[in-house]
């Protein structure tokens, strides 16, 4: 592995481990066993870092979460890849979810770059969500879906942070992201129709068994 994907690789473990404000970029170089100036050359500062790892995980969601619905990949099947894909995602990256607004505010470049991947992000869902209503699993007037994508997105985005503010340990592992997919299929239930209503609670109970599985390991 290159040291510039080293750099980048530490920085995510470290950043998940002990929050990202409580790691330096001296801390990085150390924790690798290179030099601050072998850091530099690669990355100016942190932010830098940061970016770049923003990058990364951009390119993922875009190119892996986003399940097409086939013949082989059923409609329901598709959403419930889709909640999979970015709530690993999430674990991967959760440092990023835990403090978000201060990330973009301290990046000007990163949250461009953050604005432009939510908007395809946003996109997709809502190619996502008529593809289950061409597929009657779900209905919902064409004005709502503007809301529901955001909603939906919501979850997404700010349930670690969320998490973290409402409980006195917070320690972060896979009940918890569990939790998030069944507060999406709660949301997506009113919409759902009564011939696909069936496999949405037998979703709903795997990620429910899921849970208390994650639960018992921790």
């Amino acid at each position: 592995m290159k040291t510039r994907d080293k750099i980048i690789q530490a920085s995510i473990a470290l950043f998940n481990e002990q929050g990202e404000r409580n790691v330096t970029t001296n801390h990085i170089a150390a924790h690798l066993g290179i030099s601050p100036g072998n850091l530099y050359y690669h990355f100016r500062n942190k932010e830098d870092i940061i970016l770049s790892i923003y990058e990364e995980y951009a390119r993922n969601l875009l190119l892996d979460t986003f399940p097409t619905v086939t013949s082989e990949v059923q409609p329901l099947d598709a959403i419930i890849l889709y909640m999979d894909a970015v709530f690993q995602m999430m674990m991967k990256f959760r440092f990023f979810y835990s403090n978000l607004p201060v990330l973009l505010d301290k990046n000007p470049s990163l949250r461009e770059k953050y604005v432009e991947v939510q908007h395809a992000i946003a996109e997709r869902v809502s190619q996502l969500l008529i593809s289950l209503r061409t597929a009657n699993i779900i209905d919902f007037d064409d004005e709502e879906l503007a809301d529901i994508v955001s909603i939906l997105r919501i979850i997404n985005t700010f349930w670690l942070s969320f998490y973290q503010t409402q409980n006195i340990v917070n320690e972060i592992n896979d009940s918890v992201f569990y939790q998030g997919v069944l507060k999406i299929l709660v949301i997506l239930r009113p919409y759902t129709t009564d011939v696909a209503l069936p496999e949405l609670i037998k979703a709903r109970d795997m990620y429910q068994q899921r849970y208390q599985q994650a639960l018992d390991v921790a």
